[in-house]
């Protein structure tokens, strides 16, 4: 089970680990979390990209089709069109100072326990890097869920989201900064135009990660993390690149098609694949 805030999430961050679970005959299902804006056009030519759902849940549809697994949608509203309205980007990377504050967070943690009660079930959630408010909201959910469940950090995974892309973003994120790569490596390079602006979203980021918020609430106890690079073949990696496509409406915003996929490739290379997270107890055994 993949977790995504958005419709073109697991695409950007894990659609390669979709690809090979789906090949690997392991049923796979995209699960994405908020599937709701206005039910009318908003201003603005990039808001509108995002307000019109249905050419979204149609895009939605063609990308399952190219991995050939299922979706489900939980029909929460996304940070962008919730009240107050953000005048600006800046709130939509501003996350609060508790747990309680973030919205859905309690419904989005439900749902993942009861997922969670069927014990072949593994989930990949964000790990909330780049401090998109509905990005730390499904980690934080996740990594709540995790900590009611007894083997919960058994079968709760954390991939790197889309803005993990920028090296800062990286580097500004408590678990993502453990390890790190260098400048030169970094995957903006690329495409140098649309690297500079993913960089530039660090400047954005204000307030806590997921991980700390869970912390400051008392839902965890003290852990460390681990990191895996999963590798991609030629033929995986092309599936990835194929349903990142089919997300139209928002790749033309991200910087277009060319770039993300070029960004990517220099990522799964330099990186060694898509990076995976997870999370052990200190007093406990590292998961491998």
């Amino acid at each position: 089970m993949v977790l995504s805030p958005h419709f073109d999430d697991a695409a950007l961050a894990v659609g390669g680990l979709i690809a090979e679970g789906v090949r690997a005959g392991i049923p796979v299902e995209v699960t994405t979390v908020f599937t709701d804006g206005p039910p009318e056009s908003v201003g603005g030519r990039r808001r509108r990209a995002f307000a019109d759902y249905a050419v979204r849940r149609a895009e939605d549809d063609l990308a399952l089709g190219v991995w050939g697994t299922t979706g489900r949608r939980l029909g929460f509203r996304e940070r962008l069109f919730r009240e107050p309205r953000p005048s600006g980007p800046l709130p939509l990377f501003r996350s609060p100072g508790r747990l309680e504050d973030l919205s859905y967070v309690a419904d989005i943690e439900a749902a993942i326990v009861e997922l969670l009660t069927r014990p072949d079930i593994l989930v990949f959630a964000p790990l909330g890097i780049g401090n998109h408010i509905d990005h730390v909201t499904v980690a934080a959910a996740a990594m709540c869920a995790a900590a009611a469940i007894t083997d919960g950090d058994e079968r709760v995974a954390y991939y790197e989201d889309f803005n993990a892309l920028s090296e800062c973003c990286r580097r500004r994120h408590p678990v993502a900064r453990n390890a790190r790569f260098g400048w030169r490596g970094a995957p903006g390079w690329a495409r140098p135009g649309s690297g500079i602006k993913l960089e530039a979203m660090s400047l954005l980021m204000r307030g806590p990660s997921a991980d700390e918020l869970v912390e400051r609430a008392g839902r965890t106890g003290a852990v460390r993390w681990s990191v895996v690079a999963v590798a991609l073949t030629k033929d995986v990696a092309d599936i990835k690149i194929d349903a990142v496509r089919q997300y139209r409406s928002q790749t033309a915003v991200l910087g277009g098609e060319h770039a993300i996929a070029s960004m990517i490739g220099r990522s799964h290379e330099r990186r060694g694949g898509e990076l995976i997270w997870r999370r052990y107890s200190t007093v406990g055994q590292c998961i491998s």
